[in-house]
C-alpha cells in the first residue's frame, strides 16, 4: 500500500431535472467550487475520521471503496476534510464516495479512468441514499456542467455555456434528508403513475429549454427555466417552505430566477442573476450562507492521483 494516499472531489448543484432524472429524464447540473479532501493511511479498519458529524456509515464507504481498488479493508483508515454543508444538496455524499474512492486507488497504485470513477462513484453513493440517480457522482468525477440521463451506462455529455453567467447558491443552517425526499415521491408516483409521468414530462421539457438558454448564454430564459422548474417540484411535493422563500427573497432582490436544487424539503437554493453579489448579499443580510460561481467556470477538482 503507498502511503499516505490522498483523493479530491467537489461538489454540484443540479440546475434543473433533480428528481425527474431518478425517473430517467435528463438533469442539468454543474460543478461548484466546494471540496472533499480524503486522505488514506494504514491502521485498523475500516475506518473513517471526518469533520463533520460521524456516521456509521462512513465505515462502509471505506470497506466498498478499498474492496473495489484491491486493499484489505480491516488495514484502511481515512481521514476526511470537507467544505461541502451537509444535507444541502450539494452533492456532499457524492463527493465524499469520490473522493475516498481516489484516495483508495492512489494508495493502490491504480489510475482510475473517469468511466470506472463515474461507475464506482454510483456503486459507493447507493451506501448513502438507496437507490441515486448518479448524476451526483457523475459531476464529482467529471466536473464542469453536465446533461446527464439514467441508464445502464448512463448518458453524460458536458454542456458549454454560450455566456458567462453567475450563480447564487444559498442556504439555511438546517439539513434535509435526500432521502426520505425521494422515498415520498416514490410513493406518490406508485399510487397515480400516469399522473406523476406527466409531470416527469414537463420537468424534462423545461431541462431542454434551460439547456438551449444555457448555450445561448440566455439567462433570463434560463432564469424562467428556474422558475418553471421550481413550480413543478412543487407540484411533485419535494419543496419546502423555508426554500420557496428563500427563492422569492431572491426574487426581489434581483434574481431573474430561483429553485431548490438537490433532493428538496430543505436544503439549498440556486438563482440567477446580473448582479449576483448583490443577490448574495441581500440572502446573506438574512443570516443565509451564500456562494457566488460562474456557471461553467473551470472550477472541476482535480482528479489527479497523488501518493
Amino acid at each position: 500500500m503507498r502511503q499516505p494516499a490522498h483523493g479530491r472531489a467537489g461538489g454540484k448543484v443540479i440546475l434543473l431535472g433533480e428528481h425527474a432524472v431518478v425517473y430517467g429524464r435528463p438533469a442539468l447540473a454543474a460543478a461548484v467550487p466546494l471540496a472533499v479532501d480524503a486522505r488514506l493511511e494504514p491502521g485498523a479498519g475500516p475506518r473513517l475520521v471526518s469533520d463533520h458529524a460521524d456516521d456509521p456509515r462512513g465505515a462502509e464507504l471505506v470497506a466498498a471503496a478499498a474492496r473495489a481498488t484491491g486493499l484489505d479493508p480491516t488495514r484502511v483508515v481515512v481521514h476526511v476534510r470537507s467544505d461541502i454543508p451537509p444535507g444541502r444538496g450539494l452533492g456532499s455524499s457524492a463527493a465524499l464516495s469520490v473522493a475516498v474512492l481516489r484516495a483508495s486507488a492512489a494508495a493502490a497504485g491504480r489510475t482510475l479512468s473517469p468511466a470506472e470513477t463515474l461507475a464506482c462513484g454510483r456503486d459507493l453513493e447507493r451506501i448513502f441514499h438507496g437507490t441515486p440517480s448518479g448524476v451526483d457522482p457523475a459531476v464529482a468525477a467529471l466536473g464542469g456542467c453536465v446533461r446527464f440521463v439514467r441508464g445502464e451506462p448512463p448518458e453524460v455529455a458536458l454542456v458549454r455555456p454560450g455566456a458567462r453567467l453567475r450563480l447564487v447558491v444559498a442556504w439555511g443552517d438546517r439539513p434535509r434528508s435526500t432521502g426520505a425526499a425521494v422515498g415520498g415521491l416514490r410513493a406518490r408516483w406508485e399510487a397515480a403513475r400516469a399522473r406523476y409521468e406527466r409531470l416527469f414530462d414537463d420537468v424534462a421539457a423545461v431541462v431542454a429549454d434551460g439547456i438551449a438558454a444555457l448555450e445561448r448564454g440566455d439567462a433570463a430564459a434560463l432564469g424562467a427555466a428556474f422558475d418553471r422548474n421550481q413550480a413543478l417540484l412543487e407540484t411533485l411535493g419535494v419543496s419546502s417552505p423555508e426554500v420557496e422563500t428563500l427563492a422569492r427573497h431572491a426574487r426581489v432582490a434581483g434574481a431573474r430566477g430561483a429553485k431548490l436544487t438537490g433532493g428538496g424539503a430543505g436544503g439549498a437554493v440556486i438563482a440567477i442573476a446580473d448582479d449576483a453579489d448583490a443577490v448574495a448579499a441581500a440572502l446573506q443580510a438574512r443570516a443565509v450562507d451564500t456562494l457566488v460561481v460562474g456557471i461553467g467556470d473551470d472550477v472541476r477538482i482535480d482528479g489527479r492521483m497523488e501518493a
